[in-house]
């Protein structure tokens, strides 16, 4: 048996370093990804939004190949996740760090799904031209502010940035309603053919589900930066249930 001495901290020391250090390398590998995959899903969404305002069907098929990549890269990551935990840090904030990357993760990965959504819309073979209000264009340049916003404050770990995504995601709200009000109207008075209701009625619904996600992204970002819980209350703000979960 060894002496008590050989279990002290100062022998242990160049082993825990070495496994902080191998911590730190893995998690800033994992979050350069998370990074990569935001600006991917960016640029996925910009095209899907495009093809389907400008009845671009080669866009529409670009958004599926990009698709393609986001499925690749989401599985990829979501496999590094578990040996970097495994590396069994104490810390709270190094723990909620990976756990935010692996839901961020699948975040990215439905918004992903929602402009496959779009472009599959654009792709409908009924649909000949785009009868649009000029309202979808702003929701949909508010949504894609959304998601540049909410990969911003992840890649800065900016609490403050990521609320202020928070406090937008009504304005999309607003814009949607204003949308199917007009596409209601329109259909009333035979200017728009029922498939074509049901096709802004989806791809209003995926621009406003990206917006869900972007602000689940931004809750993840502040509950990792202070320990704060801000979904599923109304009043925005909770303490978290462990007081020392917020120590860095």
């Amino acid at each position: 048996m060894l002496p008590p001495e050989a279990y002290t901290p100062q022998k242990r020391g160049p082993f825990v370093n070495k496994q902080t250090e191998d911590f730190q390398r893995q998690l800033q590998i994992l979050r350069d990804q998370i990074t990569e995959q935001g600006v991917r899903v960016l640029e996925q969404a910009t095209h899907a939004v495009d093809c389907y305002f400008d009845h671009d069907l080669e866009q529409a098929r670009e958004v599926l190949q990009i698709e393609l990549i986001v499925d690749k890269i989401d599985v990829e990551i979501e496999k590094q996740c578990i040996p970097v935990l495994a590396l069994g840090q104490t810390n709270s904030h190094s723990i909620r760090s990976v756990l935010t990357i692996v839901k961020v993760n699948n975040e990215f990965e439905r918004i992903g799904d929602c402009a496959v959504t779009i472009a599959e819309a654009t792709l409908d073979p009924r649909r000949k031209t785009s009868n649009l209000p000029q309202t979808f264009r702003v929701m949909a340049n508010s949504v894609l502010g959304m998601i540049r916003d909410a990969n911003r404050a992840l890649s800065k770990n900016d609490p403050v940035l990521a609320r202020r995504v928070l406090d937008f995601d009504d304005t999309v709200e607003r814009f949607k309603q204003e949308i199917l009000l007009d596409a209601q109207q329109r259909l009333a008075d035979g200017e728009l053919a029922i498939d074509g209701a049901f096709r802004i009625l989806a791809v209003t619904k995926s621009l406003e589900r990206i917006a869900d996600h972007c602000t689940n992204v931004c809750e993840q970002v502040i509950y990792l930066e202070t320990g704060k819980i801000v979904r599923h209350d109304a009043e925005g703000w909770t303490q978290p249930q462990d007081p020392g979960s917020a120590d860095h």
